[in-house]
């Protein structure tokens, strides 16, 4: 009796090592690259005039190079809670000449654009332990943008810069971690996102302008990259 009672006592030591081991903190470093979709806004009044034909972001970027910080808390081996950071260096396409206000970075102009997101988000992993470890996720947040322009164009200089802004209604994530060590692994990632700009600024050599989404619209990022994790 007394034998199985000390082997009880270590069963149960054990499991709690395990919980112990199970919970811990998640850290997680992502790039990659993300394409644009959808529209900044279906109507757009910028100092009074009211655009009806607003560019889509595939009109003026390529894409976005992300830098995507992860930091959260495993509830078991499987659940994951926590807040991610995003900056992103926006890769601008250059006008066409014969519309070079149609989309894209007119030629004469220098251009570069920014953006930021945060939020918080949650990740289930299918294989805790295992070398191969599917994962998905769900998040939300809010996002920045920021571009500016300059240069001259047709011979006017132009010194102007553009802000949006919005939440980022909810992305969904989902990748494979492929484990190197105790705690660490390195895999691939796919992320899309859903989200609305319902806020915008500009400004035109150094004045404020005035701006409002009359009619806001959808747009979001689908991003492929890698991702490295640590679990402490």
């Amino acid at each position: 009796m007394l034998a199985l009672g000390y082997a009880s006592a270590g069963a149960g030591l054990a499991r709690a090592d395990e919980v112990a081991a199970a919970s811990g903190l998640h850290l997680a470093l992502r790039t990659g690259f993300g394409l644009p979709l959808g529209r900044y806004a279906d109507v757009r009044t910028i100092a009074g005039f009211r655009d009806t034909d607003v560019n889509a972001l595939a009109d003026d970027t390529y894409g976005a190079i992300p830098l995507w910080l992860d930091v959260g808390y495993r509830l078991s081996p499987s659940w994951m809670v926590g807040v991610y950071a995003m900056a992103g260096f926006v890769l601008p396409k250059t006008a066409e000449s014969v519309d070079p206000l149609g989309g894209g970075c007119p030629e004469g102009l220098d251009c570069s654009a920014f953006g930021v997101r945060l939020g918080l988000q949650g990740q289930y992993r299918f294989l805790p332990g295992e070398p191969l470890d599917p994962w998905v996720g769900l998040g939300v947040g809010y996002e920045w943008i920021w571009s500016n322009l300059n240069g001259e164009l047709f011979n006017i200089p132009i010194d102007a810069s553009s802000s949006y802004a919005g939440p980022d209604l909810v992305h969904v994530q989902g990748g494979l971690d492929i484990a190197l060590g105790d705690g660490v692994s390195l895999g691939p990632f796919l992320s899309v996102s859903a989200m609305r700009y319902t806020t915008c600024s500009a400004e035109l050599a150094g004045d404020d302008v005035s701006c409002e989404l009359s009619e806001q619209s959808w747009h979001g990022w689908l991003m492929l990259g890698a991702r490295g994790a640590l679990e402490l």
